[in-house]
């Protein structure tokens, strides 16, 4: 049995309430539950794949799928780990099409502004968090370059671990059970993602300390 930071309780999960009302053909229920998912799936998204408007598409594309496999869901685990397991699939479907349409990918937020501030939030969080903040001030948009060109040279396991760590604050178990890994596996991918981060980011920083 997952070891979740609380027991878990089916009935206590808004959200497996939610999904056993869909079940029953609830409509205003799967509308609820995308009213509750949909921003933080999009921003996990966004930070995975780099492009605001195909996580906006790709958010839909989630949704699309719960829905279609509302009949065969069984409430055996906390919700976000089913909602993210799907997320995970999508996300690593979408980078590994960049092969085929590189111009798809990594071209930058684009779309909207709405998501910038919690895109900005969390990509400074990672820059602090490497240990490596440069001693002279950075522009929001200059730290999202940074941060995001170290994020995308990440593998993309690493991505993903980081970022249902630090964005999502998940347990390794609980990343083990999305990303069908053992959490020793988990514990493993972060080291190196945080290891890698801090490499990448350390010839930009030793570059800031120069212009003092």
């Amino acid at each position: 049995m997952s070891d979740y930071p609380t027991p878990f309780e089916p009935d206590q999960d808004p959200d497996i309430v939610l999904m056993l009302k869909i079940q029953q053909g609830d409509a205003l229920a799967f509308e609820e539950l995308m009213n509750r998912n949909q921003d933080r799936v999009h921003s996990l998204l966004q930070n995975m794949i780099g492009n605001w408007q195909l996580a906006e598409d790709l958010t839909q594309e989630v949704f699309l799928r719960i829905y279609r496999a509302r009949s065969t869901y069984s409430p055996d685990a906390p919700f976000s780990t089913w909602l993210y397991r799907i997320v995970h699939n999508i996300a690593l479907n979408a980078i590994r099409s960049k092969h085929r349409h590189p111009e798809l990918l990594f071209s930058g937020a684009g779309g909207k502004q709405s998501n910038q501030s919690s895109s900005f939030a969390f990509e400074n969080t990672l820059l602090a968090k490497s240990g490596l903040l440069p001693a002279r001030q950075l522009a929001q948009k200059e730290i999202q370059e940074v941060v995001r060109s170290a994020i995308d040279c990440l593998s993309e396991r690493q991505r993903m671990a980081l970022l249902l760590h630090r964005f999502e604050k998940m347990s390794y178990q609980q990343i083990a059970d999305i990303m069908s890994l053992t959490p020793k596996a988990v514990k493993s991918l972060l080291c190196r993602a945080r290891l890698n981060l801090k490499d990448l980011l350390k010839s930009y920083v030793e570059e800031g300390e120069e212009d003092k």
